[in-house]
């Protein structure tokens, strides 16, 4: 009897979307793949559904999803921007990693935007991700596996 078919991380196709990060931190980022953005809402023309920021309060309710790993490490100057691919939220949700900073169970913890850091943390305002992964990073922040819904996610 043969084993059947077995799917694993990366091994399927994942949506993802070109969009322009502008780093309004107040100084010099360093980009980790799996940090979270949010549509920039202060713009008024198409460039709104391509730009994102760091996630704020202004725009936790327009989740864009998480950048890829390819960007892990890139550094940009406060003020500048920097042309990024990002993991978008699907409607049946595709796994990823995503930046997280505490301790976490394996499809229990729902994730989501908090305003002033790319960390998705725990909460139940804004979900846009499930933990896949079981992963302790309270000590040291880093990435575990979510499944990506965004807002209008199938977990309310």
């Amino acid at each position: 009897m043969g084993m059947g078919n077995q799917i694993t991380y990366n091994s399927e196709k994942i949506a993802k979307k070109k969009v322009v990060l502008t780093n309004n931190t107040g100084a010099s980022l360093t980009i980790r793949g799996g940090y979270a953005v949010c549509y920039d809402q202060s713009q008024t023309d198409i460039s709104q559904a391509y730009s994102v920021l760091r996630p704020a309060t202004a725009n936790l309710g327009y989740f864009a999803g998480v950048i890829t790993e390819e960007y892990d490490g890139k550094i940009v100057a406060n003020g500048a921007t920097i042309n990024i691919e990002i993991y978008i939220p699907t409607k049946y949700g595709q796994v990823v990693p995503v930046w997280i900073s505490e301790d976490h169970s394996a499809n229990v913890a729902l994730l989501e935007p908090t305003n002033g850091t790319f960390v998705l943390l725990e909460g139940s305002t804004t979900k846009v991700a499930q933990t896949v992964g079981q992963d302790n990073r309270s000590v040291t922040n880093g990435t575990t596996l979510a499944r990506l819904y965004g807002i209008s996610d199938p977990l309310a």
